[in-house]
Parts: C-alpha cells; structure tokens; sequence
C-alpha cells in the first residue's frame, strides 16, 4: 500500500485544504465592501434576537427612549447631542416600511433618501444605522454600539436625527435612524 492512503497523509491532506479554506474566507471576508459587511453584520445581529417571536413593543416610545440613548452616548464621549429633524421622520418611516415589505434589512435607495432629506434641510452630510427584531430602546443601542460601522455613524459629526420605528405583522419591531449634519447660518 503506498504512503498516499495512509491514514496520516490523508489527516495532514485534510488540514492543509481546511487551512487553505479557512484563509481563503478570512481574506474574503477582510476584504469586502464595508456596505455590503455592514449589512451581513446587521443580519447576524437582528437574525439572532428573536427571529421568530411574537412581541408587543410601543414603537413612539421605543423610537424616544432610543433617541434619549443615543443622545446620552453621544454626550459621555463629547459628542454633541442630536436635535430631532421632524421633516425628516417620513423618509425612515417609509424605508422601515420597505424593509419590512421585503422581510429584510438594507440600505436600499440611501442615495436618493439622502439627497432628498439634504435639500429639504440643507444637509450637508447623512447617514443611516438600520435593524430589527430588537425588544428594547437598550438592546438595540447595544448592537450598533457593537457593531464598528453603526457605532462610527452613531459617533459621528451630526447635528440632527430622526428615528422610526415600524412593527411587521408579527408586532417585530424594524429601526431606521438617519443622522444628519446642517451647517449652522
């Protein structure tokens, strides 16, 4: 019997294609586009909180205990608080209501949202933090506040915000809050 189908040289052959395998993911996953981790990083973490529970959440208090949150964050980092854009509030109302149209997370049409809310309020800059199936104001706070690219839009030089929170059918509640920065006059 040659040394090919020995059971050691299978074993090391093995490892060898499960390393290759493994580095080819790692470098894969370092290398994609920060949009498109951004929306796996959000899948996984609203995937994994109460995917397939019935909840009952007040979507008005959430969105001003969520907002409160935020601004809290902002503040113990020297951040500057939010002010709440309320003109802007129908762009992520009807973004949360796509999302859930589609059943799933995204950013679809952020382009011509943002343009939209810009020339509404002179923004000069926006941003979005979009998820799902959170229970709490708390929880959801947590995972942007895990997650690199929520917690770098969180974070970031804004002036204004406007938060939506939207239930689907089964009472789970989508989040959409886009951040924005106006120029003071």
């Amino acid at each position: 019997m040659g040394c090919q189908n020995h059971p050691r040289s299978i074993a090391l052959k093995m490892k060898r294609v499960f390393y290759t395998l493994w580095l080819t993911v790692a470098v894969v996953g370092l290398t994609m586009c920060s949009k498109s981790s951004t929306i796996e990083e959000e899948k996984a973490i609203a995937e994994s909180f109460l995917q397939n529970e019935k909840m009952t959440v007040d979507p008005e208090e959430m969105e001003s205990e969520l907002v409160n949150l935020v601004n809290e964050h902002r503040s113990s980092i020297g951040a500057t608080t939010l002010q709440n854009s309320p003109s802007s509030y129908v762009h992520a109302k009807d973004h949360n209501n796509y999302m859930i149209s589609k059943n799933k997370l995204s950013h679809d049409n952020f382009d011509a949202r943002a343009s939209k809310i810009a020339s509404e309020i002179d923004a000069v800059k926006v941003s979005e933090n979009v998820a799902r199936y959170y229970s709490t104001a708390e929880k959801t706070l947590e995972g942007w506040l895990n997650s690199s690219t929520h917690k770098t839009t969180l974070e970031g030089d804004f002036t204004h915000t406007t938060l939506s929170v939207q239930v689907d059918k089964d009472g789970r509640p989508y989040f959409t809050q886009i951040f924005m920065k106006v120029e003071a006059q």
